[in-house]
């Protein structure tokens, strides 16, 4: 499937909208629970880097479907930057690519694109073989690259891999990272080369690292996971003890506890206390409520204990952050 053929299934849906240049095509995400961007650099005949950020924790994907299963699409290799991305394996389960990791599949998302963290930075190269094939032999036969090895080597019978990026891998992605923020046109021809490079590397890398993909969850423990979350958050003065929210969903604490760091990445008291700690940052900027009355409103009953709390997150006292936002907003 063509690139563009893929940029107008998405502007099909509602609430994203596209913006063209010269040089490249933005996909902008504008949705009632946040925005995001993707911004679509082609390379060579079939191959496009897209550069993604995304505030939201979820993207809607287009409809690729064919006859009640998923189509096979281009290659694609994604690159999380920040973040935490989920995937769905042949097999339905779930698994998770995260900061500094890189996937190859062959597979689109079934319905949407999901971010647990709902924050999400990343490059994602979309490879159409049989373009290439037809109208970049040049480029295939100068690097001596063959983009069917890589697909052999890394998605054997349509296998999604996933791993974190070896060193002279990551050199190369931060590079072409960088370049997003350099003027197009000088950028472009750069991304060329790096791209390139990434895509030697690949082919030629002696011993390639296990698949991370053998780790999953299913569909099951990837909803409780995403309940869980829901309760502990949606009113933050509540405290939900992690044997409680077990038993409520009949499984032990410790599977409960698995769940929840494989789907986020991160503890349960971790993962809860950075949101009680944004949001207590966004009361202090847009309230005028005192430090006490935020600090019952994020689940603190100990003013002393919040305010330690917080100058640990973010370097300031309660009092020493809301001054420092005041001034920036003067």
């Amino acid at each position: 499937m063509k690139i563009d053929d893929i940029i107008r299934k998405y502007i099909e849906i509602p609430g994203i909208s596209l913006k063209r240049s010269n040089y490249s095509a933005e996909l902008l995400l504008n949705g009632k629970e946040g925005k995001g961007s993707m911004t679509f650099f082609p390379l060579f005949p079939g191959i496009t880097v897209a550069y993604i950020f995304v505030n939201s924790p979820t993207w809607t994907a287009p409809n690729f479907c064919g006859n009640g299963s998923v189509e096979k699409g281009p290659l694609l290799v994604n690159y999380c930057v920040t973040g935490r991305c989920e995937m769905i394996l042949n097999n339905e389960n779930f698994v998770y690519v995260k900061d500094g990791e890189i996937s190859l599949t062959e597979r689109f998302a079934q319905k949407q694109y999901v971010y647990p963290r709902r924050i999400y930075e990343g490059m994602e190269f979309f490879v159409d073989i049989d373009t290439l094939t037809e109208q970049s032999t040049w480029v295939q036969k100068e690097f001596a690259i063959d983009f069917h090895r890589i697909v052999d080597r890394f998605c054997p019978e349509g296998g999604t891999y996933i791993s974190s990026v070896l060193p002279e891998g990551e050199e190369i992605l931060t590079k072409l990272w960088g370049l997003f923020d350099i003027p197009v046109p000088y950028s472009i021809s750069q991304m060329k080369i790096y791209t390139l490079a990434l895509f030697s590397l690949l082919q030629n890398i002696n011993d390639i690292p296990p698949s991370q993909a053998c780790t999953f969850f299913t569909e099951t423990q990837v909803d409780i996971a995403k309940r869980v979350e829901r309760i502990i958050t949606s009113d933050l003065r509540q405290h939900h003890p992690a044997w409680e929210l077990a038993a409520q969903f009949s499984v032990s604490e410790t599977s409960l506890k698995n769940y929840f760091r494989g789907v986020f990445g991160q503890n349960i008291s971790i993962y809860l206390r950075e949101v009680r700690m944004k949001k207590a940052a966004e009361l202090l900027t847009s309230t005028r409520l005192s430090v006490a009355e935020i600090a019952e409103l994020v689940g603190y009953m100990n003013q002393s204990k919040f305010a330690s709390v917080f100058k640990k997150q973010f370097g300031l006292s309660p009092l020493e952050y809301r001054r420092s936002k005041n001034l920036e907003n003067r």
